[in-house]
């Protein structure tokens, strides 16, 4: 073999000696860097996994709470239409009341007067019916109080 073949082999063979050595010597010097770079990367996936948790815990809290914002709405809406109708029947009621008071006389007028034409009409003949039964009832009693003071002697 030639020298220069020779001499070219061994500097081949002694450059991948030194590749391999300066490898070693930057994998030793690179390895605390990556040990880091993972603990890093566990670190920021563990923060992540958190926030996204407190993120779903606060979202539902949301949830509940515009739920009970809607239910309220809800209720709310119920009332307004309560109180209208409650408006509604008092305006009602009033107008009655300011009609019933406009008119008051005539109706007392009137009903005066029906009574009085009832009393008119209608009390001679109660007078008598009472009249009837109350001798009827004398007159039982008269029966009874002889039958029973004949029963006893």
């Amino acid at each position: 073999m030639e020298a220069g073949y020779l001499i070219s082999l061994i500097i081949v063979g002694v450059s991948l000696v030194l590749l391999i050595a300066i490898g070693i010597y930057a994998m030793k010097k690179m390895k605390p860097t990556l040990n880091n770079i993972e603990r890093t990367q566990t670190n920021v996936q563990d923060q992540v996994e958190h926030f996204t948790n407190e993120a779903d815990v606060m979202q539902k809290k949301v949830d509940l709470i515009m739920t009970r914002v809607d239910s309220t709405k809800e209720v709310a809406q119920t009332n307004m239409e309560r109180m209208n109708e409650l408006s509604d029947t008092a305006s009602s009621l009033s107008h009655s009341l300011t009609y019933l008071k406009e008119h008051s006389a005539d109706y007392s007028k009137g009903i005066a007067q029906n009574t009085y034409t009832e009393l008119k009409t209608d009390g001679p003949r109660l007078a008598k019916t009472f009249k009837r039964a109350f001798k009827g009832t004398v007159e039982k009693q008269k029966q009874r109080h002889q039958n029973d003071s004949t029963q006893t002697l």
